[in-house]
């Protein structure tokens, strides 16, 4: 988890005067970066704390509309404001949407309580409740194929986009990428974030033609170092030499924000890099790392097109059904929950038990 700098250089911040400005400042001393002192830490992008503010912003404006000071709000309001939050269609948020402002208002009210500003925390009790309730998960109706021969056909209809990519792309280099990326999904069961946060040294090649990946965990996600077949150590070995040969430039943004050098494993095209010389369509240089939505598109492309070669529908075509299908095919394979849970970082077998129960539902007694 980021590393946050509980304390200010300045005089005090208006906290309860307006307390959008407070933390507009208070998140300029922030740092991502754990294990640092305050004087060497590397501080959070302009980017992201546009991100940030505008989360506490939305509940800046709603304390704001019922005339609520910071040292005036209790548990109910941030549960009352998470209610609020509305998604597509005016359906009610999604859990990942409320767990990311709920986030940002603990983190806030944990300052204000450090410094003395509010007497206690009102988003600790909420954030605790809902990380132990079951339907606040992800993994409460977990998406699946509709079959066990899902996943081999994925990584068959990885490779045939490959040949496809690679006939319209000669000279590309995106088409072997996304070939790594399709599989290392489907063979090590990683979150799409994992994946983004992959370097080069997470990459070990063995010689008996298995690969070592040591993921890196995210959030509520461990790091655990899982072993993929030679389909994936191939695809792998031919991602990293064709990477090795690439010229990887700054964005537009990361050269104005003076961000720090990426090194990810995948890349992104540098289509937006302000320069003459770079082609698009994976034919020029490459920028560090590749965007999570891009990477999302690579993954559900490959689903889609999985499912229809299976005659197949679903609901959801994103990474976590494969990521899904990876669980099922450990529980096939014999696994208990606390081995698949170990496989999929969780720290819980919640998921495992989940998946279980959608693969092999337990049978009512006969009355």
């Amino acid at each position: 988890m980021p590393h946050t700098i509980a304390v200010s250089r300045e005089a005090p911040l208006p906290w309860l005067k307006n307390p959008a400005d407070a933390h507009r400042q208070w998140r300029s001393t922030l740092s991502w970066k754990k294990d640092v002192g305050s004087d060497d830490a590397p501080l959070y992008t302009a980017h992201s704390n546009k991100l940030y503010q505008s989360f506490w912003g939305k509940f800046c404006r709603w304390l704001a509309g019922r005339s609520l000071r910071l040292d005036e709000v209790r548990q109910a309001h941030v549960e009352s404001f998470l209610d609020s939050l509305r998604g597509r269609a005016d359906a009610p948020a999604s859990v990942r949407t409320m767990r990311t402002y709920l986030a940002e208002i603990h983190r806030v009210f944990t300052h204000l309580q450090a410094i003395g500003v509010v007497a206690a925390n009102p988003a600790s009790v909420v954030l605790e409740r809902k990380r132990r309730q079951p339907e606040t998960r992800f993994t409460t109706d977990p998406p699946l194929p509709p079959g066990p021969s899902f996943l081999a056909a994925y990584e068959r209809m990885a490779v045939r986009l490959f040949e496809e990519e690679s006939d319209q792309l000669p000279d590309g280099w995106t088409p072997s990428r996304n070939l790594a990326l399709r599989l290392v999904v489907a063979e090590c069961g990683l979150k799409l974030s994992e994946v983004c946060k992959l370097i080069p040294r997470n990459i070990t090649l063995r010689p008996d033609g298995s690969v070592v990946v040591r993921a890196p965990g995210h959030r509520q996600v461990e790091a655990r170092v899982l072993v993929g077949r030679a389909p994936l150590a191939k695809a792998l070995q031919r991602w990293l030499a064709i990477r090795s040969t690439l010229r990887v430039v700054r964005t537009r943004r990361e050269r104005e924000e003076n961000a720090r050098n990426s090194n990810r494993l995948f890349l992104g095209q540098a289509d937006m890099v302000q320069s003459t010389e770079l082609v698009g369509g994976g034919l020029g240089a490459a920028c560090s790392p590749v965007a999570p939505d891009l990477a999302e598109r690579v993954v559900t492309s490959c689903v889609k097109r999985t499912l229809e070669s299976l005659g197949h529908q679903a609901a959801f075509h994103g990474p976590q059904l494969v990521r899904n299908a990876y669980a099922a095919r450990l529980i096939a394979s014999g696994m208990s929950d606390a081995e698949v849970s170990d496989q999929l970082g969780m720290k819980t077998t919640f998921t495992a038990r989940a998946i279980r129960d959608k693969v092999a539902p337990v049978p009512e007694s006969a009355s």
